[in-house]
């Protein structure tokens, strides 16, 4: 297993861990707002040693680069297909010139959700693109 790999499947447990505690969180505390601290555990995806192998100099050959990239791309898609989607969604429902109004909880909420499902699907294609073995 290369380091990609391993920190791929260390950052799904990270993932799978938040998602987890949070919706104990909400069922404990049955609030929103105070509910938002379990996303301080995302840090974690920086434990590993492999996540920082960047910093002590040494890089991705040739193939993990070219896998590494279109694991980005697949997440970055990936966001993108349900921002699209959320955003038709409440057009479709609250009308095209309707006005939303959310508490700054909410919209920080969005963008932690976002940033799991972005590591999710990017760690997820990782994963896949190795096992597959064709990267080009």
């Amino acid at each position: 297993m290369t380091d990609s790999e391993k920190c791929a499947v260390w950052t799904l447990g990270v993932v799978a861990l938040t998602v987890i505690a949070y919706f104990t969180f909400v069922k404990l505390l049955g609030s929103g707002p105070a509910s938002q601290s379990v996303f301080a555990l995302l840090a974690l995806t920086a434990v590993p040693a492999t996540s920082r192998r960047h910093w002590k100099g040494i890089g991705f050959d040739e193939r993990e680069r070219q896998i590494s990239g279109k694991a980005l791309l697949a997440g970055f898609r990936a966001l993108w297909l349900v921002f699209i989607g959320l955003v038709m969604t409440i057009g479709f429902v609250k009308g095209w010139d309707a006005t939303l109004s959310l508490p700054m909880w909410m919209l920080s909420a969005t963008v932690w959700w976002s940033a799991m499902l972005l590591l999710a699907v990017q760690s997820v294609t990782t994963l896949v693109l190795y096992r597959r073995g064709s990267h080009a």
